[in-house]
């Protein structure tokens, strides 16, 4: 029998950059509606869920087709709200993707799921992408290192995998092109399900608190996560900067 897939996408109403988020008005419909569509447009995915904590949202979910999830507005994190939204719901693969990322692509998320079951020995896959100008150093642009089987070695908010001589021109703010064997990191994970339980059953680790990244928590406790790279991806929506950007982005397309 196949894997039953269930992608949950965790959207709290609080945002402190922008509060309300997931309802924002974007290229005729909320931001989550266009979350909720790429997921339903996966293959691979049988099963909708949307975590959250507020009821405009809940019908915003229900309205575009997903099974809406009322959760506690007290939950530290998307991943314990994606838990919380699937106690008694059944779940082999679950893939974790987050509302604010309203152009993610089907395929992208297709590509996820691929290698979790490409890779038997991991318990989790993620997405990455080549570096754009001016990422290497930015602390917003989370960076991945794999090893030669494409296995996470480790994500950082900081440079990855530089020249030497390149880091210090970098960071003395001299002017040039910087290589770097590091990816961004895209923010979409497909779990089994036991190491999603297993992860969530764990207090937040050193390396996780000082980068802000729970993905580190699955690496400080020796889990394997499986990269797989994508092509053309774009950042999630995170500031009024962001929202303005995909506008307009969105807006070309339609011309």
């Amino acid at each position: 029998m196949a894997d039953l897939v269930v992608a949950v996408i965790p959207a709290r109403y609080g945002s402190e950059r922008l509060p309300g988020k997931p309802l924002l008005p974007l290229a005729g419909k909320p931001i989550l509606a266009h979350t909720i569509s790429a997921a339903k447009a996966c293959r691979a995915i049988d099963k909708v869920l949307v975590a959250t904590d507020h009821n405009d949202i809940f019908a915003i979910a229900e309205k575009w087709g997903a099974e809406a999830v009322m959760t506690s507005s007290d939950l530290p994190s998307g991943s314990d709200r994606i838990g919380a939204a699937l106690q008694d719901r059944p779940g082999d693969i679950v893939v974790n993707l987050q509302g604010d990322e309203p152009e993610t692509e089907p395929q992208h998320l297709q590509r996820c799921i691929e290698g979790l079951r490409e890779d038997k020995g991991a318990s989790v896959s993620t997405l990455c992408t080549p570096l754009g100008r001016g990422e290497l150093m930015d602390p917003d642009c989370v960076k991945v290192v794999c090893d030669q089987k494409d296995r996470a070695i480790y994500f950082s908010r900081a440079p990855l995998g530089v020249d030497r001589e390149d880091l210090r021109r970098a960071l003395n703010n001299q002017s040039g092109s910087y290589e770097s064997a590091a990816s961004r990191h895209l923010g979409v994970y497909a779990y089994r399900r036991s190491a999603l339980e297993t992860f969530l059953s764990r207090p937040p680790t050193p390396l996780e608190s000082l980068e802000r990244l729970e993905q580190l928590r699955l690496l400080e406790h020796g889990m394997i996560i499986a990269v797989r790279s994508v092509q053309a991806a774009v950042r999630g929506i995170d500031t009024e900067t962001d929202l303005a950007r995909v506008r307009a982005r969105l807006m070309g397309k339609a011309k």
